[in-house]
Parts: structure tokens; C-alpha cells; sequence
């Protein structure tokens, strides 16, 4: 085990200001690396989208390829390894092999482990809003195999995190045939292609149904409880949490097995965020106010061709269009529903997509398996090469 700053140079980033003073989009201008400029599910920083003039990186921190970057605020010691020279504000760390002890992806393996995010955050000063400075780093301790030893250590974890990567690549291309399938069996609803009759999509389906329906329902009755949190992007539940129908009964939305849940605020509803409610306690559910509740109208309209209609971006771009509210805190009013038009496709057909679609989930299920049993593995061997 070694301190990191008895084998490396770590030191602190540094920005001329004011910087609108020194940005500049001449060719031979110096990379400007931000946060922004980081990417979320990579190890390499590969480009900028700002560069500075000659005169701003003397008053910045330049920096080379192979150097090491960590973020040293808000998420901060999340480290990543530079592909290109720039300079450095002081939202970053600059971490330097001197001795060129560290095989390179060894070296980041270790830094993102937990044992040492846990060591940075013991060690982060602040309050609200930990920090990491220089001498923070400098005192962290990280294991210092051989050379061959980090190289096979390396090798491993890239291959079980290509792998993941991989899995992570199918999953999304599942959701891309299903939304190739809904253009193809359906066409593009602003073309009306098909030739459908074009109806309100609350002729469609039921928006917000009153609570009237369920007065009957006894306070000790288990019902599901869907925080807009645990509704993912993809439409994924992630969370189902179980209370007492006294508990939600006044100050949530209320919804029924396969109604389809529609976020109605920002920055939710331009995120994408919905899903169809399954899987609930007594096939009842109550959640956020955030939400709208389409149910569909039997004979009329499923679950599935509603929920994947209201992910499409012209749907999307059309409810953000007609929000009410300040800036904010803006939201789709109930009322949008009555002005989406739509073509209405046959019932049977929804029915057909709706099959498909079961068949695409299945094998959508199987890959989130594989995916958690591949991050499993991935977390256990990190534990296992970095923990004390």
C-alpha cells in the first residue's frame, strides 16, 4: 500500500478569469476540459467542446495525455484518463504518474473502487457539497502490485466491463426495434399514413380516473406505492413499496393494474419518463401526483400502444408545447389529452404489437439478468483486488 503522493503528482487546476475573456474557437487554440466534456460510461476524456487562447493557459493548469483528472466537487474523485492535452479549470485534480509505476487502466480500476471513494470521502472537506483538494489525495492509500500483476488485473476488469457494456448495448437496442416495430405496424401518427380515423386521445382512454371508484375500499387494504424515482427512463418500475390503503388514500394519485403512468412536470416529462403500472398489490396503485393515469378505454385502445404512443418524440414535443405553469415548474395540463389527435388503429392490431412487444420484454428481462449478474460479478472481483 502506498500513499498516492509518494508516487504521484497531484495538483490542482487553475482558470483565467474572466474566462469569456479568453475562450476562443481558433484552430490552434488549447483544449478547455470541463465536466461536461467527460463521458458518463467511459474511462477516457477524447475531446473538448471549448478551447482557450495561448494567454488563458498560462493562467490554467495544462495537461498531458496518460494524466489522470478527478473531479473534486460535487461527484467528486470520479477519475478519468486524458487522451489529449488541454488545460484544466479548478473543478479538476491532476493526477501524474511520475514514476511510472501504475499500469494506466490499473491505476483508474483503483481510483474508481469503493475502498478509496469511501477514503476520499472520510478525508473531503466541506459541507453540504464535499471537496477533494490536493493534500486530500496525497494521503490516500491504494495497493501497488507488480507491473504484471496490474496488467492482468486490468485485463480482467475490461473484460468482464466490455461485457457489461455489451449487455448494457443489447438492452438498448431492444428498446429501439420495439420503437421500430410501433412506426412500422402503426406508421407516423403526424402523417397518418394508414389512414385512420383520427381521434382525441382522450376518446382513447380514460385520463385521471376519480378516486369516487374506490371509496369502498377498507383501510387495511395492501395496495403498491410508485414514487416517480423509481420509474426509469425506460420505462422499468424499480421499486414497489407496499402500504396501507389509510396511508395514500388522500394526497396520491390512484391507479389500477395496466394503466399507463405519464410524468406531467420538467424536467420528468422531457426525460421521457412513464410506464405502465404492473406488478401492483391487489392489482392497486398510488403514486405521485407528478403523474397522469391513461387508462385504456376497452375495445379502444391497450396498454401497450398508449404507453409506447406517449414516449414517441412528436407526442413528447407536443405536450411540452402546451404546459402551463412558471418556469420550473411547468406541467401538461389534463386538458392536452383532449387536444392530441391521433389515428386510432384497429384493436386486433394493438393486440398483435402488444404480443410482440411481450415476446421483446422477455427477452429484455433475460439481459437485465445477465447485466445484474455481470455487475455482480464486476463489484465482487473490485473488492476483491482493492479493498483492504
Amino acid at each position: 500500500m502506498v500513499k498516492l503522493g509518494e508516487v504521484c503528482d497531484v495538483e490542482r487546476g487553475g482558470s483565467p478569469r474572466p474566462i469569456n475573456k479568453y475562450l476562443t474557437n481558433d484552430e490552434d487554440g488549447v483544449n478547455w476540459i470541463k465536466i461536461g466534456d467527460a463521458p458518463e460510461n467511459s474511462m477516457y476524456i477524447t475531446s473538448t467542446k471549448q478551447k482557450i487562447t495561448k494567454e488563458g493557459m498560462k493562467k490554467s493548469r495544462y495537461v498531458l495525455p496518460g494524466d489522470f483528472l478527478l473531479s473534486n466537487s460535487m461527484s467528486f474523485g470520479k477519475p478519468y484518463i486524458l487522451k489529449i492535452d488541454g488545460c484544466i479549470h479548478d473543478g479538476w485534480l491532476v493526477l501524474r504518474d511520475k514514476c511510472n509505476l501504475f499500469h494506466k487502466e490499473y491505476l483508474y480500476y483503483a481510483l474508481s473502487s469503493k475502498s478509496v471513494y469511501e477514503r476520499f470521502k472520510n478525508l473531503a472537506v466541506g459541507g453540504v457539497v464535499n471537496n477533494l483538494n490536493s493534500s486530500v489525495v496525497k494521503e490516500v492509500l491504494i495497493p501497488l502490485p507488480p507491473l504484471t500483476v496490474q496488467k492482468q488485473i486490468a485485463k480482467t476488469l475490461d473484460t468482464v466491463s466490455e461485457l457489461l457494456s455489451l449487455r448494457k448495448q443489447q438492452l438498448a437496442e431492444l428498446d429501439s426495434l420495439t420503437k421500430a416495430i410501433f412506426y412500422d405496424m402503426f406508421g407516423d401518427p403526424v402523417i397518418n399514413d394508414k389512414g385512420w380515423e383520427l381521434k382525441k386521445l382522450s376518446d382513447c382512454c380514460c385520463v385521471n380516473p376519480s378516486k369516487k371508484e374506490i371509496d369502498y375500499f377498507t383501510d387495511d387494504l395492501e395496495v403498491s406505492f410508485i414514487s416517480m424515482a423509481s420509474v426509469s427512463e425506460n420505462g422499468d418500475i424499480n421499486t414497489n413499496e407496499i402500504r396501507k390503503y389509510r396511508e395514500v388514500k388522500t394526497g396520491f394519485t390512484y391507479f389500477y393494474e395496466n394503466d399507463v403512468l405519464f410524468a406531467k412536470i420538467t424536467p420528468c416529462m422531457e426525460n421521457g419518463k412513464g410506464a405502465i403500472a404492473r406488478g401492483l398489490k391487489n392489482h392497486i396503485g398510488f403514486g405521485s401526483t407528478e403523474f397522469h393515469v391513461l387508462r385504456p378505454k376497452k375495445g379502444l385502445s391497450n396498454s401497450e400502444w398508449l404507453y409506447h404512443l406517449t414516449t414517441l418524440p412528436i407526442f413528447r414535443t407536443s405536450a411540452e408545447k402546451n404546459m402551463t405553469g412558471s418556469a420550473g415548474q411547468k406541467r401538461v395540463p389534463a386538458s392536452f389529452f383532449d387536444k392530441f389527435r391521433v389515428p386510432l388503429p384497429p384493436f386486433s392490431l394493438q393486440t398483435k404489437f402488444a404480443d410482440r412487444i411481450t415476446q421483446i420484454q422477455t427477452q429484455k428481462n433475460l439481459v437485465k439478468r445477465a447485466i445484474e449478474e455481470t455487475q455482480l460479478l464486476f463489484d465482487s472481483l473490485m473488492s476483491q483486488y482493492f479493498d483492504e
